[in-house]
């Protein structure tokens, strides 16, 4: 690290944000200039947590070496233009922006202007800034953009745990959507166990604790032992009369229950194909194609709330 720190402009105060800018104020890394955000009121309570800065206006914003953009993803295109008209950003200036599905090409009529312009994307979940600032080391940065903007904010992901690794902008989407799929759509399927959980008689209280462990537990296994051996109940067993079952009573609580569990069981299938018997695995492709033309037929409603 530089024995000069860059003086930081945060744009978009939000948990990312806020995350980032007190975990490198905390380690020296930078020293924190302004706070820009829509509400005021929100701007300054960052301020606070991040224990430095001043909240400004982006109109107001002076200059700073480094600018990181952590807006929301809808508005990040429009925060590019108002600072590119605004003309603050000086040759060599770096500009972060920490979206992990848009890529450090939303930022070119920055890059045009001269700055050095980059994306990096802790593959973290920021629900609560307080709680991230304590185990964000090791967390995995995906990073791309210019090689000399990366040359001064990688060190800085370094200095505070970060384990960086390159991705193809063009292939970012894909990379964003497999996060998607681990972090935020886990919520979704947790929520659909619950409900289920629920019409079984099992109330929340009671069905999240004995969830819980089995869940952590199946975590702990594919880390261990990878999909394919982690993989077990009635797919991996090759019980098509239970699938079958289980498929029609999720479908009589909601049909977008059933619908659930029958795309997620024939994932699990082709995992589960290449080590079942052949007459096993037929069976569990007939039930499952044969419940697929019933949703065909009958599409499921929005799940109830």
């Amino acid at each position: 690290m530089s024995a000069v720190r860059p003086r930081l402009n945060l744009i978009g105060p939000g948990r990312l944000g806020q995350t980032l800018a007190r975990l490198w104020q905390q380690a020296g890394c930078v020293e924190m200039a302004t706070i820009v955000g829509r509400d005021a009121s929100r701007a300054q309570a960052a301020a606070g947590f991040i224990g430095a800065g001043t909240t400004t206006s982006l109109a107001a914003m002076p200059p700073a070496a480094l600018t990181l953009l952590s807006t929301p993803d809808d508005q990040l295109s429009a925060t590019v233009a108002a600072l590119a008209a605004q003309g603050t950003l000086s040759p060599g200036d770096v500009v972060l922006h920490c979206s992990g599905a848009l890529g450090s090409d939303m930022l070119a009529p920055l890059a045009q202007q001269g700055a050095l312009t980059a994306s990096i994307h802790p593959l973290k979940s920021f629900a609560r800034p307080e709680l991230a600032i304590g185990d964000f080391a090791g967390t995995c940065c995906a990073h791309e953009g210019n090689p000399a903007a990366l040359a001064r904010l990688l060190p800085l992901f370094d200095a505070i745990g970060g384990r960086c690794f390159p991705i193809a902008l063009e292939l970012k989407i894909l990379y964003h959507a497999g996060a998607v799929l681990a972090c935020n759509t886990l919520v979704a399927l947790m929520e659909a166990s619950l409900r289920t959980m629920e019409a079984a008689g099992l109330p929340r209280d009671l069905a999240w604790p004995a969830l819980r462990p089995l869940v952590e537990g199946t975590v702990h296994n594919i880390g261990a032992l990878g999909t394919v051996q982690a993989l077990t109940g009635p797919i991996a067993r090759g019980d098509a009369d239970t699938v079958t079952r289980q498929m029609t009573a999720t479908a009589s609580v909601d049909p977008l229950l059933g619908a659930i569990y029958r795309d997620l069981s024939q994932m699990a299938l082709a995992l589960a194909a290449p080590q079942l018997p052949a007459a096993r695995r037929e069976a569990l492709e007939q039930a499952l194609a044969m419940d697929a033309e019933a949703e065909k037929r009958y599409p499921s409603p929005p799940l109830r709330p």
